[in-house]
């Protein structure tokens, strides 16, 4: 009888970190946690402190190095970690990881091109070509960095923390500030979706980021939402590093 396999993946993000547990490669449980909930995290990850798992942090070293106190058994999911990847990034030492593992991801799913969009504290396109190379992508600011900006680099526009659409043409200057951002937002993904199927005609594209269920795209670009697609990705990883470490290579 095989094996019963079991791991913990964290995805450390800005504002929050989320937490997955995996049993026979099938996600069975996600938990998320804001930045004031460490207490709770550390509650909650101390009972999978010997399982195998990966951690990807965009934190600070110590915060990161809190983290894998609480999992002594995961490994950091970082550059020099070998994947099932060919990346042509130039520089990819300066990669975001959780970029990284959203294209391992796609690449795996995927039987075609891939975009994937990645909607959370920055929008983050990606794309990977046909078999399993990362080319690379975009970034610009998501739904907080833009309001942000606006209250922040003006002297009268007040900081909008919501996630209300409000109408496309705002008659008052809450409506507006959202119609700006919403609408940009939405209108900059699908012109984003429209060139790289212009370039790529066969491309299967993923929606996935914390800030994703605010934006419906329709069903006419065939896409597939999944918010927990960085956790497949960075199990992914978990699997490839441990098949190449055991075989020596």
């Amino acid at each position: 009888m095989e094996q019963e396999f079991k791991a913990v993946v964290v995805d450390a993000g800005n504002t929050r970190i989320k937490v997955g547990l995996f049993q026979n490669h099938d996600l069975q449980e996600v938990r998320r946690f804001s930045n004031d909930e460490l207490d709770k995290l550390k509650s909650y990850l101390i009972k999978y402190k010997n399982w195998p798992g990966i951690i990807s942090s965009v934190r600070s070293d110590k915060n990161t190095k809190w983290i894998k106190g609480l999992l002594p058994n995961a490994m950091l999911f970082s550059h020099e970690l070998p994947v099932p990847l060919t990346n042509h990034y130039e520089s990819p030492k300066t990669l975001g990881i959780d970029r990284l593992a959203n294209a391992i991801a796609a690449a795996n799913i995927s039987e075609k091109n891939a975009l994937i969009i990645d909607v959370g504290t920055c929008i983050k396109y990606d794309f990977v070509r046909y078999p399993q190379i990362y080319e690379g992508g975009s970034i610009s600011p998501g739904m907080e960095l833009r309001y942000r900006a606006m209250h922040d680099f003006t002297g009268k526009l007040p900081l909008v923390e919501d996630h209300l659409q409000g109408p496309f043409i705002g008659k008052n200057t809450l409506e507006a500030m959202r119609s700006g951002v919403m609408n940009g937002m939405h209108l900059e993904m699908v012109g984003f979706i429209e060139e790289y199927r212009r370039l790529y005609p066969e491309l299967t594209i993923f929606l996935t980021g914390g800030d994703s269920q605010y934006f419906e795209l329709g069903n006419k670009y065939g896409i597939f939402a999944d918010e927990n697609l960085t956790l497949k990705g960075l199990l992914i990883a978990l699997l490839h590093a441990q098949t190449t470490f055991s075989s020596g290579i």
